[in-house]
């Protein structure tokens, strides 16, 4: 397997991780928003980026690949978004649970 590939499956790990914690950390009273948008940025994400591995690997250029680069960005900004919320959802389960 390429540096590549090694180097998407990890952005895909870290990807999933992020999008399974907001799922875990919301609890028993989940929301609609939790249910259904956290996995469809998953997946929209994912495909965007599994489309860029492919094509890069497939016609590979001597030049930089806005594409694939974008891509990569993309991944990191949606996975620390999701790592965020986390972090969110948390603290105000925190601290409700300390004023009680």
């Amino acid at each position: 397997m390429s540096t590549l590939m090694w180097e998407a499956i990890i952005y895909w790990v870290i990807l999933v991780i992020a999008a399974l914690s907001v799922i875990a950390v919301s609890g028993t009273r989940k929301t609609a928003s939790t249910i259904i948008l956290a996995p469809v940025v998953l997946f929209c994400t994912i495909f965007m980026m599994q489309g860029s591995v492919f094509t890069a690997m497939q016609h590979p250029t001597m030049g930089a690949n806005v594409g694939l680069g974008m891509a990569f960005l993309t991944t990191w900004v949606v996975s620390g978004i999701l790592y965020a919320v986390t972090i969110v959802i948390a603290f105000i389960k925190y601290s409700k649970k300390n004023k009680a």
